[in-house]
């Protein structure tokens, strides 16, 4: 996902592309908003323009390697936490990642 792919946030885009061209990027951040507010969606496309190898002006080139594993949240620098219900006691978060892939 690219920030052009993200409608309004405006100031909010503009401010993280502006921290990694000045190199001050946090070592953490947290994207908060309620469901559909769009947070989830900037907080993949800054991690997305963060990793990108031909990085824009203003948001991240969305052909170069990096760029397609993220197209396909496969990058080893991904790292999402979601819920999940295991049904048995052996399951983890990896037995459910292909369905939050689809569901993302």
């Amino acid at each position: 996902m690219q920030f052009k792919d993200i409608i309004g946030h405006k100031d909010i885009k503009e401010h993280l592309v502006r921290t990694v061209h000045e190199n001050r990027v946090s070592h953490a951040q947290l994207f908060l908003g309620p469901e559909g507010s769009g947070s989830l969606a900037l907080a993949y496309a800054y991690a997305q323009f963060l990793n990108c190898e031909n990085k824009q002006a203003t948001d991240s080139c969305g052909e170069c390697a990096s760029c397609r594993k993220y197209g396909k949240l496969i990058h080893p620098d991904l790292h999402m936490s979601y819920p999940f219900i295991a049904k048995h006691k052996e399951d983890t978060a990896t037995d459910y990642a292909e369905n939050w892939r689809k569901s993302f």
